[in-house]
């Protein structure tokens, strides 16, 4: 599967979990066999999408994390942990971020979006040592996005093909 498949399917299991959402006003509705009520102030957990609908809809405030703090300590913790080991990130880190920029304005997405391609960069470089010199393993998996994880994949895979190539294996 391809990496934007692969995204769009975890996009959508991310907005099928949990999250908090604060009722600003009484609200009371059967969607699809989901039946909520809650009166305002009250704090409940409901799927992401319907949080989202609510919030976007001033019924609710959907309590989500600030993803550009989250991105800034992301950055922080990579340059830290030096130049031949990655730091952990959530799977969904790339999804939830880019879905908290798109809420942004012009200026601040650039900047953001600058932030967020240094991060980009620097991981992407430390994957592709560590996927030409070993198969991606269950502690190096926890530690990567769900994007990372396939673009980790597809680097290891092309490269022992290469190397089977320039050695003169033959594939059978």
């Amino acid at each position: 599967m391809e990496i934007d498949k692969i995204e769009k399917v975890h996009s959508i299991g991310y907005r099928l979990k949990d999250a908090k959402v604060t009722i600003n006003q009484d609200i009371k509705f059967n969607v699809a066999g989901t039946k909520t009520e809650g009166t305002q102030g009250e704090v409940l957990n409901m799927p992401q999408w319907i949080g989202k609908i609510l919030s976007d809809n001033n019924l609710a405030a959907l309590d989500s994390a600030d993803m550009i703090t989250e991105l800034k300590q992301a950055l922080s913790k990579e340059k830290m942990v030096g130049e031949y080991q990655i730091s952990t990130l959530d799977p969904h880190f790339y999804i939830k971020l880019k879905e908290s920029m798109n809420q942004l304005s012009r200026d601040d997405f650039d900047k953001i979006e600058s932030i967020m391609l240094e991060l980009f960069r620097m991981r992407r470089g430390k994957l592709v040592k560590l996927a030409d010199s070993i198969k991606l393993n269950s502690e190096l998996y926890n530690k990567l996005t769900v994007e990372e994880s396939i673009f980790y994949k597809t680097i290891h895979e092309n490269s022992v093909e290469f190397e089977k190539q320039i050695r003169g294996e033959v594939n059978e």
